[in-house]
C-alpha cells in the first residue's frame, strides 16, 4: 500500500518527505512568453478557456439509477454521491474538480483521473464492492496505454519524479477530446493537441503587437535633414550639430531655433494603423476552436448566444465526463440495470429559463413529461416524488370506452321506450 501511495503522490505532485498532515502542493505553473508554443500565454486563449471551464463548474454530478417505461430517475445511496456532495479530493470540491477536468480536457485533449477505492468484502459472500474515496485528475504524469495477456494497461510516468505507476486501464477515468484520428487517445494520431493553426495564428498577433509601439514610437519622433547654407570647417560643423541637438532635445512646442544659417527639411513617419477586421479575424480564429464567440467571449450575449454557445462548447464536455465515469464506476451489469452519472445544470441553461418554463408548463397537466422529468428538464434533481395529473385529462382508450358505453345505453333506451 506504501508504494500505491508513493506512486500517487509522485503523479500528484506532493513532497514524500513531508508527513500527512504537513505536505506541499507544487502547483501546476504555465510558462507565460511572447512567443513559443504555449497557447496559455494568450490572454484570448486563457479567456475562452475559461468561459467554456466556468459554465461546466456549474453543474453538479449524481450517481443514480435510471429507468424507462415508466421512466424514474432515483439517486443512489451509494459512497460516490457522498464524495459528490463534499470534497472529491483532499484538494478540491465538485465545482473546482469538473472545471480542473474541463481545463485538463480542453489544453491536452485527454484527461485522466484516478480513482481511488477500498474493496470492501460483502458480508456472508466472497464478494466485495468498491467503496470510493476521490477523484484525483492527473496532470503531471506521461500516459502509455499498451496490452499485456489480453488486458489494456495504463502505464503513468511521473513528470516531477520518474516514478512509474502501473494500473489496469479499466481503473482509470479517461475523458477524451476531439476524439478520432487515434483509436486510444483524443487529439490527433499521436494523442497529442494539434495546435498549429492557433499557434499560427498567436504569432501573427504578437507580431502586430509588437509592431504598434514601433510604429507610434518611430511616428513621434523628429526626423529631418539639416542642411548648412555657410562653409564651416570641420569643427564648426560639429558644434552646428551638437548645438542643434541640444536646441532639439530642450525644445518644447517642436520648434527648433539654432544661431547658424541652416535649413531643416522634416521627414514625418506615421503610425500604421492596423485594420480593425484583421483584428477581428485574429480573435475569431483563436475564439472558434473552443466554440466561444465574441459575445460570450465579451460576456455580452443574448439568450439564443448562451444556447448555441452551451451547445457547443459546454454540453459535449459534460456528457464526456459522465460518460467516462459511468463505464469506470459501473459494471456491466450494473449498467444494464440502470446505474449511471447524470449531470444537472439548475445553473446552466441550454435552452432559455423561459423556453423551459414553457415547455414544462405545457406538459405537466397531460403527464407528457413525468414530474422527474420537468426537473430535469429545469435543471434540478429528481425528488422522489410521484407524477400528479389533472383529473379534466384521461386516457384516449377509456375516453372511447366511456363514449361507445354511453352509446350502447341510449340505443338501449330508445329500444325501450318505442
Amino acid at each position: 500500500m506504501g508504494t500505491i501511495k508513493k506512486a500517487i503522490s509522485a503523479l500528484l505532485g506532493l513532497d514524500q518527505r513531508l508527513t500527512a498532515y504537513n505536505q506541499t502542493i507544487n502547483a501546476n505553473s504555465v510558462l507565460f512568453s511572447s512567443f513559443g508554443r504555449d497557447i496559455c500565454a494568450s490572454d484570448i486563449v486563457k479567456t475562452a478557456i475559461h468561459r467554456v471551464c466556468s459554465e461546466v463548474k456549474k453543474c453538479s454530478l449524481k450517481s443514480v439509477i435510471e429507468k424507462d417505461n415508466p421512466r424514474s430517475v432515483r439517486a443512489c445511496n451509494d459512497s460516490i454521491n457522498d464524495i459528490f456532495a463534499g470534497r472529491v479530493n483532499p484538494f478540491c470540491n465538485l465545482n473546482d474538480f469538473l472545471y480542473k477536468v474541463a481545463y485538463i480536457t480542453l489544453v491536452n485533449k485527454n484527461c485522466f483521473i484516478y480513482w481511488a477505492y477500498d474493496e470492501v468484502p460483502i458480508a456472508n459472500t466472497n464478494f466485495v464492492y468498491r467503496k470510493t474515496r476521490g477523484f484525483y485528475p492527473i496532470e503531471r504524469a506521461t500516459v502509455k496505454l499498451y496490452v499485456a495477456d489480453g488486458e489494456l494497461r495504463a502505464e503513468l510516468t511521473s513528470d516531477a519524479t520518474g516514478e512509474v505507476f502501473d494500473l489496469p486501464y479499466s481503473d482509470l477515468i479517461h475523458v477524451r477530446y476531439d476524439y478520432g484520428a487515434s483509436p486510444y487517445f483524443g487529439g490527433d494520431v499521436n494523442g497529442l493537441p494539434d495546435n498549429r493553426a492557433i499557434l499560427a495564428n498567436l504569432q501573427t498577433l504578437h507580431v502586430i503587437k509588437e509592431a504598434i509601439p514601433k510604429s507610434l514610437q518611430a511616428s513621434l519622433s523628429l526626423k529631418g535633414v539639416l542642411t548648412m547654407n555657410s562653409i564651416a570647417d570641420v569643427d564648426k560643423k560639429e558644434i552646428t550639430r551638437e548645438e542643434f541637438e541640444k536646441h532639439l532635445f530642450k525644445s518644447e512646442s517642436g520648434i527648433v531655433a539654432t544661431d547658424y544659417e541652416a535649413s531643416f527639411s522634416p521627414v514625418n513617419i506615421s503610425s500604421t494603423d492596423i485594420p480593425t477586421n484583421i483584428f477581428n479575424f485574429i480573435r475569431d480564429e483563436l475564439l472558434s476552436p473552443f466554440g466561444v464567440s465574441v459575445p460570450i467571449y465579451t460576456g455580452k450575449y443574448t439568450d439564443e448566444e448562451y444556447t448555441a454557445f452551451y451547445q457547443t462548447a459546454v454540453e459535449g464536455i459534460l456528457i464526456a465526463i459522465a460518460n467516462a465515469m459511468k463505464i469506470t464506476l459501473f459494471t456491466p451489469a450494473q449498467i444494464n440495470a440502470g446505474h449511471t452519472i447524470k449531470y444537472y445544470d439548475k445553473l446552466v441553461q441550454s435552452l432559455s429559463y423561459t423556453r423551459r418554463q414553457a415547455i414544462a408548463e405545457m406538459t405537466k397537466d397531460d403527464a407528457l413529461l413525468s414530474r422527474d422529468e420537468r426537473r430535469e428538464l429545469l435543471g434540478y434533481e429528481p425528488d422522489g416524488e410521484p407524477t400528479r395529473v389533472s383529473l379534466n385529462y384521461i386516457d384516449a382508450s377509456i375516453a372511447n370506452a366511456y363514449q361507445l358505453q354511453e352509446l350502447n345505453n341510449k340505443t338501449k333506451k330508445e329500444v325501450k321506450n318505442a
